[in-house]
């Protein structure tokens, strides 16, 4: 079986000081982060032999046990277990002689911003702290074909091209790769097995760690700019969850000073820039808030969700380890992609509390 080995300890968790209930909304999935929780320390787990099978990529060790610390947020059923085991029985694999961190996974098989930085990267830091224990190096395997971002966030963490491996995908469900060593970790969605509810739970350790290190890294060779320290945040060219009225919107918060800002056409450097220098951000849910990870401390963050889509913690909790200062507002959806419109009542109502 594969080793468990401790990277930081247990810590108790409250975010009540962090978020401001302007419209006095039932907090649904907030409200257990606004209590004290108790948060499991980080570990990382190292397994000889360790393979990753199927389009999944999900892991198996030597001795027939599934290694849930490469499934984030998804706990498979026995049958689901049995028919990976059989699976990995009935092969073949490619075998790559390398101590390895694998960041692909069912949520990160297609780019996808929020779990590349929340999901995989912090694996990387969870593998280097190990090495610095251990005295080991390791490799990095990676989608074949990696966004501009994506290549950015390595370089902005100091990987070398030369530390990194590019796999495809399993020809089928029964293929796979087999690695010398396989080393593996949670951050995003810590507490696998809640009973208090607390499954996407982030663990302040690997996120701060994380932000500083990206943070550092897009300082090299930036460009000092003068621009808006209050941004809005366009949902741009998303085909779900769009907001219908953002012209009125920036009509009224141009007064303001506030900018409005497509992310999709800026690079991860200039991201990082806004976010950091930001004052106040307003933005509908949506991945392009985890540039949260980057807030100065006292920020004021207005996020607004989708009703159909519903409360979620994940972004309050990165405005909470950054020390900023976060209210919420939930919108009607006005059709199936949860489309809305933000009324202009609820931009006013978290100005006059703000500014």
């Amino acid at each position: 079986m594969g080793r468990r080995h401790q990277l930081s300890a247990s810590r108790t968790l409250n975010y009540a000081h962090n978020i401001r209930n302007l419209w006095d909304f039932p907090l649904q999935r907030l409200d257990i982060y606004c209590k004290p929780f108790q948060l499991p320390g980080g570990y990382i787990k190292v397994s000889s032999q360790g393979s990753c099978i199927g389009p999944d990529w999900i892991g198996v060790e030597r001795y027939l046990s599934v290694i849930e610390e490469t499934i984030p947020f998804r706990i498979l059923k026995t049958k689901e277990k049995a028919s990976l085991i059989w699976k990995y029985l009935k092969g073949p694999l490619g075998a790559v002689d390398e101590s390895v961190v694998v960041l692909v996974d069912y949520l990160n098989t297609r780019p996808n911003y929020f779990h590349w930085f929340l999901d995989a990267l912090p694996r990387i830091l969870a593998a280097e702290a190990y090495g610095r224990i251990a005295g080991e190096s390791f490799k990095i395997v990676v989608p074949n074909g990696l966004t501009l971002w994506q290549r950015d966030a390595l370089a902005f963490l100091g990987i070398p091209c030369e530390q990194l491996i590019h796999l495809p995908p399993p020809a089928h469900e029964g293929a796979g790769w087999s690695f010398e060593k396989l080393f593996t970790s949670f951050s995003h969605r810590h507490i696998r097995y809640s009973r208090t509810g607390h499954f996407d739970a982030l663990n302040p350790d690997a996120v701060s760690a994380l932000s500083e290190r990206l943070i550092k890294g897009a300082e090299r060779g930036l460009r000092k700019e003068e621009f808006s320290k209050r941004i809005y945040v366009s949902r741009g060219g998303a085909t779900l969850r769009q907001v219908h009225n953002e012209e009125a919107i920036m009509t009224y918060l141009s007064r303001y000073g506030f900018e409005l800002l497509h992310l999709d056409k800026m690079n991860l450097q200039q991201q990082i820039q806004r976010f950091r220098v930001a004052t106040h951000v307003i933005s509908a849910h949506g991945g392009a808030l985890t540039n949260l990870m980057y807030l100065a401390p006292g920020c004021q963050v207005l996020e607004i969700f989708q009703e159909g889509h519903g409360i979620r913690p994940d972004f309050f909790q990165l405005v909470a380890l950054r020390d900023g200062i976060y209210s919420f507002a939930l919108v009607p959806s006005i059709n199936a992609k949860n489309d809305i419109e933000i009324p202009i009542t609820i931009l006013s109502r978290f100005l006059e509390a703000s500014l």
